[in-house]
């Protein structure tokens, strides 16, 4: 793989990931962060919505354009990076009490990305052409990672960061709740992820190949754009 397309996934790892990241800061992970307790009451978790939603349309997106499964762990751990942009902002007397459900957050998104990218890789030709692969794609990806996250931060992580978000739950329980939710989700944002990537590349591709600079300055002002606005939006929430 020439020096060229090593540089532009990096730069579509990257742009993809702040978009994910950029889309949690300014929703729960700001301006709704007082109303995350609202889901608690259902026994939802704000956490594994933020992968289910948002990390799959924009997983599917970049998955629709770069044809690369592999690169959905590196959104995922991007998307994960940012969630530790609201730390500054905390005072110094209530961080350790934050970072539970920021360790929550990061841990849904890269499990999430890891998962999708495996089941993505066996299925890849069939995502290309049938809907209906892209939905079970979704689906089967969101029950392995709903499995994994609730095992990984209840016993692997540490367990007050369960009782503090109020899911410490059995794991049958939680896949009974949030893993339905989860997969559900997942079912319905990365189809629509996966199409809005293709429109882009029918939409943009012919002007990127005439001009590829274009891409990269695009790149660099969405991911500025993301970390920007982000940043202000962790200050405002938090």
């Amino acid at each position: 793989m020439e020096k060229r397309q090593v540089f532009r996934i990096f730069l579509g790892i990257v742009t993809f990931g702040c978009i994910w990241g950029f889309l949690e800061a300014i929703t729960f992970l700001g301006a709704l962060h007082s109303h995350w307790g609202d889901l608690f009451l259902y026994h939802l978790c704000p956490c594994f919505l933020m992968a289910a939603t948002f990390g799959s349309f924009v997983m599917g997106s970049a998955l629709a354009i770069y044809k690369k499964p592999a690169m959905l762990v590196g959104i995922g751990l991007v998307a994960a990076a940012f969630c530790w942009l609201s730390v500054p902002f905390l005072p110094t007397s209530v961080r350790s009490t934050y970072y539970s459900p920021i360790v929550a957050s990061a841990a849904a998104a890269i499990i999430e990305s890891i998962f999708l990218a495996l089941v993505a890789r066996f299925s890849m030709k069939r995502l290309e052409r049938s809907i209906p692969t892209r939905i079970g794609v979704g689906v089967l990806s969101a029950l392995l990672a709903s499995t994994l996250f609730i095992l990984s931060t209840t016993y692997g992580v540490d367990k007050p960061i369960c009782a503090d978000l109020g899911y410490a739950r059995p794991l049958p329980d939680f896949l009974a709740i949030g893993g339905v939710v989860w997969m559900s989700a997942a079912a319905i944002f990365l189809p629509l992820g996966y199409l809005a990537g293709v429109k882009l590349q029918s939409r943009f591709a012919p002007e990127v190949a005439r001009r590829p600079s274009l891409s990269y300055v695009a790149s660099t002002a969405t991911i500025a754009f993301c970390c920007g606005i982000g940043t202000v939006a962790f200050m405002v929430g938090l």
